[in-house]
């Protein structure tokens, strides 16, 4: 986490969020231009992100999920002004990319964790506290194989995925199969796993998550591994660990076809 020590707390951050904090110093760590996030170091850490009016509020009902299963920060304060502000205790740890040297342990905690948040989530179902996120892919696949989009970066030639026509045959085949079927993560990168003395603390970046795919999470930890390490020689150990009963390599297909041509 990069951190940029600013010289006074931002512009408009709710009274009572200033108030709880009380004297503390503030450092940016964003990460992205669609919202800003401050760590606020004081009391064990915090984080404060705010970004435009109303778009926190699925993101933070989501980490409030994720909290009450154990398995993510606890929201503090979420505040719809002129401006989304949501407050977060900080958990403890590193994140995945700080476990780079130890990939084979590292992997074999990802399957476990991703293994137990998805079947953990059983019950919930579209409409209950979730989103459907499978939905939302299906219909952003869409619009991109609409436009032409193809993503590269993601190396979709890793499934036999070559081109955006590809990509259509494979949604074509199988995206009625693609259904959601549990809690994800939705963006199940090595940045947003806290992991301390080789434990699993927390998921962070939780703006992503719902009710959707299992395979929509494989799918990007088998990228992050692949991007942070330099090497494929590991998506399969961490399948592995998560349980190959479990995968479906048509389903893992279509994930990365869905997310190749995602608008």
């Amino acid at each position: 986490m990069q951190k940029t020590k600013l010289s006074a707390p931002p512009d408009g951050i709710p009274e009572e969020i200033v108030l709880f904090l009380g004297p503390a110093a503030y450092y940016d760590s964003s990460c992205s231009d669609a919202a800003r996030v401050c760590f606020v170091d004081r009391a064990g850490g915090f984080f404060l992100k705010s970004a435009a009016k109303g778009t926190l509020a699925e993101e933070a009902r989501m980490t409030d999920l994720f909290f009450r299963r154990g398995m993510g920060p606890e929201v503090l304060f979420y505040r719809s002004e002129d401006r989304d502000w949501m407050l977060t205790a900080k958990i403890p740890g590193e994140d995945g990319t700080h476990w780079l040297d130890e990939p084979e342990k590292l992997c074999d905690l990802l399957g476990e964790v991703f293994r137990s948040l998805h079947d953990g989530g059983g019950e919930l179902t579209v409409g209950s506290l979730c989103p459907n996120r499978t939905a939302e892919t299906l219909a952003r696949a869409k619009s991109g194989l609409e436009k032409g989009t193809f993503e590269t970066h993601l190396r979709p030639e890793r499934y036999g995925i070559r081109n955006p026509e590809d990509a259509r045959a494979v949604l074509e085949e199988n995206g009625s199969r693609f259904k959601p079927d549990c809690l994800i993560h939705g963006d199940a990168c090595l940045p947003n796993v806290l992991i301390e003395d080789g434990r699993f603390r927390g998921f962070v970046d939780c703006g992503a998550a719902g009710f959707g795919n299992r395979h929509t999470d494989l799918f990007w930890t088998v990228w992050s591994l692949a991007y942070n390490l330099k090497t494929d020689r590991f998506g399969d150990r961490f399948l592995d660990a998560y349980g190959r009963e479990a995968v479906d390599p048509d389903l893992l297909r279509t994930a990365a076809a869905a997310e190749a041509v995602f608008d």
